[in-house]
């Protein structure tokens, strides 16, 4: 147990405690999901393990309060791994610790998101001496790599008319949220292996990244962007691999590149330095922002001109921005995240998040995204789509909550977001369900950055436990 198991509310701090014990990105859930589903039964109540890997746990109503509505509870159980340096996110436990009001990890992204949901849910429905009426917790798998853990629930978890979200932050009461689709674009390099010149590898950093839903519009520039725009001024460069991006749905702020350069690495560092003081006159920000260029040993081959020229050509002249904005919820609409750039041993591969609160129009920018990479030879495939979660404005959940709110001092706005929300799903299979979507205070999201303010968990718990038992009246 790290020092972070002391804090108060001590019985939600512990199961997050225990969360960041345990790897538990995207697709790695099923040692951390062992682990809460042994708590929750050790607890005394009913806990189901669909096929997927999401757990269903279940809690009868306290006497007395039989007849109130059933409530959902729901957070997923991974996370993002997005770290300062190399990381073995599959093996090693994220480690936290207290930095003033804040809980931070070190060197990596904590998992609040939405690991402090987790345990926000758990440590009410396993609460004995807490009254309210029927309570089920749902904790999904791989939300934040396609969310095939919410599109495979089946329905009938979800009957009911209330459905608490804890995915969400301290800013209000999410009622909405954009659809996304994730594509991947393959390109076939072809090599040379003639080529002479100064063997180098250029790298760029210090961008402050950031979920590319939530901060899509706030100009924090695309490493691969930036270094593909580089990359493409230097005459001669031949390229034999290029890796960037941490996510699908993270702002990219690294990236590197590798081939050889008609010019020296002292050289092309000097037009790096050049380059990069005009991006930072350019975009506030990329302040921190940082290219090194290095010698290293020459590969046996690069790819050819051609080649070098389609994929970077493709990188920068991909949408990857805002399309649109939904004036009267003052958000983005429509947008795309260049997110990834992997070289493999026979491909490269992109990939490009694409979002909308309207799901015909986020269907029309994939597509026309999947057209710009046919013009440079890329093979585009459809991963996982989730749809958008229309706003109920009128809703008696939104009221109940926003009451318990104002009691609270809590901020009660109803807002939408430009980013998806499990809730897409939710709504799709039961379109009666009134949800909502909050949580505490905590930012910088898929970042090593990323921080949770300790005296926010409280005021969640407290408002959780006030709106149940207002739903239960």
């Amino acid at each position: 147990m790290s020092e972070i198991s002391k804090l108060t509310p001590q019985s939600v701090w512990e199961i997050f405690d225990l969360i960041c014990s345990i790897p538990h990105i995207s697709k790695h859930e099923a040692a951390v999901a062992a682990a809460l589903a042994e708590k929750a039964a050790d607890a005394g109540l009913k806990v189901i393990q669909d096929e997927t890997g999401n757990l269903i746990i279940h809690r009868p109503a306290s006497s007395g309060m039989e007849n109130a509505e059933p409530v959902i509870m729901q957070a997923h159980m991974d996370m993002v791994p997005a770290s300062e340096g190399e990381f073995d996110f599959i093996n090693t436990p994220i480690t936290p610790y207290i930095d003033g009001e804040w809980v931070k990890a070190r060197g990596t992204t904590l998992g609040s998101d939405d690991g402090i949901g987790v345990a926000l849910a758990l440590s009410v429905i396993m609460d004995k001496e807490f009254r309210c009426g029927a309570l089920t917790v749902i904790l999904t798998v791989d939300e934040e790599a396609g969310m095939s853990g919410a599109a495979a629930l089946a329905p009938e978890y979800l009957q009911g008319k209330y459905l608490v979200n804890l995915d969400g932050s301290d800013n209000g009461f999410c009622i909405g949220c954009a659809g996304g689709a994730r594509l991947e674009t393959v390109f076939t390099p072809e090599y040379d292996t003639s080529v002479s010149g100064h063997a180098v590898k250029v790298t760029l950093s210090g961008l402050p990244g950031g979920h590319s839903g939530l901060c899509i519009h706030e100009n924090r520039g695309n490493a691969l962007k930036f270094l593909a725009e580089f990359l493409d001024q230097q005459n001669g460069l031949r390229l034999n691999s290029f890796t960037g991006g941490t996510a699908d749905n993270a702002i990219p702020y690294f990236a590197a590149a590798e081939g050889i350069a008609a010019v020296s690495a002292g050289e092309l560092q000097q037009l790096a330095d050049a380059y990069t003081m005009l991006i930072k006159a350019d975009c506030s920000n990329a302040k921190d922002m940082v290219i090194k260029v290095e010698s290293i040993a020459a590969p046996e081959k690069v790819w050819t001109a051609k080649f070098t020229k389609e994929l970077l050509s493709a990188m920068i002249l991909v949408p990857n921005e805002v399309m649109d904005f939904a004036d009267t919820l003052n958000i983005v609409k429509t947008s795309s995240n260049l997110a990834t750039v992997r070289t493999l041993a026979d491909k490269v591969v992109i990939r490009s998040t694409q979002r909308s609160l309207a799901d015909s129009d986020r269907e029309a920018i994939t597509n026309a995204i999947i057209a710009h990479f046919e013009l440079f030879h890329g093979v585009s495939t459809m991963g996982d789509t989730y749809p958008a979660t229309p706003p109920k404005t009128d809703s008696l959940l939104l009221k109940t909550a926003q009451k318990c709110a104002d009691k609270l001092g809590k901020r009660s706005v109803a807002y939408a977001i430009h980013a998806g929300l499990e809730s897409g799903w939710f709504s799709m299979k039961n379109p009666d369900l009134e949800i909502i979507s909050c949580g505490p205070d905590h930012d910088n999201y898929h970042t090593p950055n990323e921080q949770l303010r300790i005296k926010s968990v409280g005021e969640a718990d407290r408002f959780l436990r006030d709106l149940l038992l207002e739903l239960a009246k």
